[in-house]
């Protein structure tokens, strides 16, 4: 059992993290309405961020709300009417904001780099396009990644049995199984094709950059200084991206790849972790949108 300092931090850490990631949320999403009231469409970037901020919420109220419960009536996390959905839709909105990262990483190379490939310029001319409607098609799918959930995972509880004949079992602890065929299969598409999408369009973006830097050299003509820096920006937000999504990565495998019991404070930890990264995500896209950042310090 985790010491009741432990307990504390948790409380106060969830407290604090909650409350910021519903802020820098709730400004990416006020910076998308104030754009579509003032007649403007919102662009690729713009409604993947927005697409971004409103799974993240979700994400957070659905995290937030399993603490909860976890310390208040930890017995419900338990009971197969309340886990299974549970589950299921925590690992839809998880996997829904990987895939919307790497594609976002996927729309940050194909338009900055300037490949003369002929499946590179497909992808520019297509992929800017047919992307918005491209993002409910990835809903459905990070949902029936998670379907089988309703059969793969099984609880084990264990009851104190009652001292009398009047008095109830008294709930002890439950552990989770996961079935390890259905984990790494969800896992491998929900996080590690993501992951490699992001990694791909970071290296294609870097060498792309790196040889027009070298042009840039030996020529005085060239893109634009302002764009060459706004191209900068999308790559540190794509590194950025990448960096953090390894250790959300790491930690969503290693956490279903066990059996989490509700005594191991590894339990809470991780739940921690995955609380971090509806805050982490949206404090990468205010930072690497200097429009979003200006409105956010203005």
């Amino acid at each position: 059992m985790m010491p009741l300092i432990g307990w504390i931090f948790a409380i106060t850490f969830g407290v604090l993290d909650s409350g910021t990631s519903l802020i820098l949320n709730m400004w990416i999403l006020v910076a998308g309405v104030q754009n579509l009231r003032t007649g403007q469409r919102l662009n690729p970037p713009e409604l993947i961020h927005f697409v971004i901020a409103v799974v993240n919420i979700a994400l957070q109220g659905l995290l937030v709300s399993h603490c909860l419960l976890f310390i208040c009536l930890p017995s419900l996390l338990f009971v197969k009417e309340f886990y299974v959905p549970a589950i299921m839709i925590t690992l839809t909105l998880m996997y829904l904001t990987y895939w919307l990262t790497a594609w976002l990483c996927v729309y940050y190379c194909v338009t900055i780099c300037n490949i003369n490939h002929p499946f590179f310029v497909w992808s520019r001319k297509n992929i800017p396009t047919y992307l918005p409607y491209l993002l409910p098609f990835l809903a459905v799918g990070c949902f029936l990644i998670s379907f089988p959930t309703i059969w793969t995972t099984s609880v084990t509880i264990t009851l104190q049995p009652p001292v009398n004949g009047t008095r109830d079992p008294i709930f002890i602890r439950g552990t989770f199984i996961f079935q390890p065929f259905y984990i790494q299969s969800a896992s491998f598409i929900g996080c590690c094709v993501p992951f490699l999408l992001i990694l791909v369009s970071i290296v294609t973006t870097v060498s792309s950059l790196s040889r027009h830097v070298c042009k840039m050299r030996h020529k005085d003509s060239g893109l634009p200084r302002s764009k060459d820096q706004a191209h900068i920006n999308a790559m540190r937000t794509m590194c950025r991206f990448l960096g953090f999504s390894i250790s959300f990565y790491i930690n969503e495998i290693s956490f279903f790849s066990k059996s989490p019991s509700s005594e191991d404070p590894y339990l809470v930890v991780s739940w921690l972790i995955f609380m971090l990264f509806p805050t982490a995500e949206p404090l990468i896209i205010i930072t690497g949108n200097p429009k979003l950042r200006k409105h956010f310090t203005g």
